[in-house]
C-alpha cells in the first residue's frame, strides 16, 4: 500500500473512534506525542512496556523515568525471571505498546510469540496506550498478516538469530520450529469492553513495518533505526520471541 496522504489517516482516526477506542489521536511529532501519553499517566502509576522498539525511538521510557514514574520494561536488566517479570507487566495500572498493523477499517492486527503483549492490550491493565507510526497503516486484515508473517517476523527472528526457516529464506512457510516467533494471533475489531484504550499515531515510520512495494530507501531507513533502538535491549530480552 501506498504511503498515506493526512486524508488517509484522519479516515484511519475516524475509523478507530467508530470502534469505541476511548482516545485516538494524530500527531506529527515524536515530542507533542510524548506530552500527550505523559497526560494520559498519573506520576504514581505503575506503567508496563509491551516489547515496543516504538516506545524506545520516541523517547517516552526516559521522559516516564525521569519524572519518576515506575517502570516494568522487560527489556531492562533484572533478578527478576524472565517470564515472570513479563506477568507483571500484566498487572500494572497501564500498558503501552505498539501494533503490528492498523487497518484502515480501524481494527488492530499483532502476532505475538509468548502472548504477553496481546493479553495485556485484551484484558489485564486498566489502561492501554498504543502508540504507532503511520507506516503501521495496511489496506485490511489479510494485508496486515501477509505483512507481519512474510516480511516483518522473518526480519525479526533474523535479527534474534533464530533458526526458524523464515529467518532463512524471508518467507513464512507455517513452520513447527520450537522458535516460532508467529504463535499468536490477534485481531482487536473494537474496544475492549473492560479497558481504557487509547492510541496515539504519529506521522512517522516507526517500529517495524513497511510495505515491499515502499522505495529501498525508506524501508532501509526503518530497518537500520529498527536495528540501532534493538541494541539497547538487555541480552535477556534478545533472547526471547516478542
Amino acid at each position: 500500500m501506498a504511503a498515506e496522504t493526512k486524508k488517509d489517516i484522519a479516515k484511519v482516526v475516524e475509523a478507530l473512534k467508530a470502534n469505541r477506542f476511548d482516545c485516538v489521536e494524530f500527531v506529527s511529532e515524536a515530542d507533542t506525542a510524548n506530552a500527550l501519553i505523559l497526560t494520559m499517566i498519573p506520576i504514581d502509576a505503575t506503567v508496563g512496556i509491551g516489547g515496543s522498539v516504538t516506545v524506545r525511538q520516541i523517547g517516552l521510557l526516559a521522559k516516564l523515568k525521569q519524572r519518576g514514574t515506575t517502570v516494568i520494561d522487560y527489556a531492562e536488566p533484572s533478578d527478576v525471571p524472565f517470564d515472570d517479570l513479563l506477568r507483571k507487566t500484566l498487572c500494572t495500572d497501564i500498558l503501552i505498546t505498539s501494533s503490528n498493523a492498523v487497518t484502515k477499517d480501524g481494527r488492530l492486527v499483532n502476532i505475538d510469540g509468548i502472548g504477553n503483549r496481546v493479553a495485556g492490550m485484551i484484558f489485564g491493565p486498566r489502561t492501554v496506550i498504543v502508540v504507532a507510526g503511520t507506516n503501521k497503516i495496511v489496506r485490511d486484515v489479510d494485508e496486515a498478516i501477509n505483512r507481519i508473517k512474510n516480511f516483518i517476523a522473518p526480519y525479526h527472528a533474523r535479527t534474534k538469530k533464530k533458526k526458524t526457516p523464515c529467518a532463512i529464506n524471508g518467507r513464512c512457510v507455517n513452520c513447527k520450529s520450537p522458535e516460532r516467533i508467529c504463535n499468536i494471533t490477534t485481531i482487536i475489531d473494537k474496544k475492549p469492553s473492560y479497558t481504557n484504550f487509547n492510541i496515539v499515531l504519529i506521522d512517522k515510520d516507526l517500529g517495524l513495518g513497511w510495505d515491499p512495494s515502499w522505495p529501498e530507501e525508506r524501508r532501509d531507513k526503518i530497518l537500520q533505526a529498527y536495528r540501532k533502538s534493538r541494541r539497547g535491549f538487555s541480552q535477556a530480552a534478545q533472547k526471547e520471541p516478542p
